[in-house]
């Protein structure tokens, strides 16, 4: 394994923030034994205490827990989106049990490098890990392709993120381009090519993906 990726492309740091201690040492076991990275891995315990590792790192890894619990998955799906605003050098592995294809839709949406099954194997997941190193474009494990909806035609931007988190609160495009100080036909077309990226038929396909991601 020593001369599968070069020392070159790794992250500054890699963390694993995982709330299920049994699952969190098991990953930092795998990352420790391999060559080159080990004395990158930290365990973060609680993803509040995510935000501050990785302002110290601008290009750090982190292997982030998506729960199937709603209240969890509100603040996972935040701390992506603050990643993405405020630390965009960070690299996200989605590491999941929750395999709704809305979910995953959003998820892939909003620029995971990696989305991984927790169903997978260890092989599988080491060998998605190294990938991620190098390479630039989304990666999934085979069970996530095999549940990814294809019609996802690229990442959102930072407006269309902005816009569609107001609707997810059950804001109108009239409210949510008052509150963001955008015209209505601007917020209108960011709401129309977010909803077309993430697949999303009608307002009904809105409004369950916000319940499903604030934990409503």
């Amino acid at each position: 394994m020593e001369n599968i990726f070069s020392t070159n492309s790794l992250p500054g740091k890699i963390m694993v923030v995982v709330p299920c201690v049994l699952t969190a040492a098991g990953i930092v076991h795998r990352l420790k034994s391999m060559p080159k990275i080990h004395k990158l891995v930290s365990n973060i315990k609680r993803i509040d205490e995510a935000y501050g590792e990785v302002l110290k790192a601008t290009d750090s890894l982190v292997i982030l827990n998506i729960s199937e619990s709603s209240t969890q998955l509100a603040e996972e799906i935040k701390f992506i989106n603050w990643c993405r605003t405020v630390q965009p050098g960070a690299a996200i592995v989605a590491y999941t049990r929750n395999h709704k294809l809305s979910v995953l839709n959003y998820i892939s949406a909003l620029g995971a490098r990696v989305i991984i099954s927790q169903y997978e194997s260890s092989s599988t997941f080491t060998d998605l890990i190294i990938k991620s190193f190098s390479s630039r474009s989304m990666l999934s494990s085979p069970m996530i392709k095999n549940i990814l909806d294809t019609t996802i035609s690229g990442e959102l931007t930072v407006c269309e993120v902005q816009v569609i988190g107001q609707l997810f609160l059950g804001h109108n495009v009239s409210q949510v381009a008052q509150s963001l100080g955008r015209d209505i036909r601007t917020v209108s077309a960011h709401k129309r090519h977010a909803m077309e990226k993430l697949g999303l038929q009608c307002e009904k396909d809105l409004h369950v993906l916000g319940c499903a991601l604030l934990g409503k």
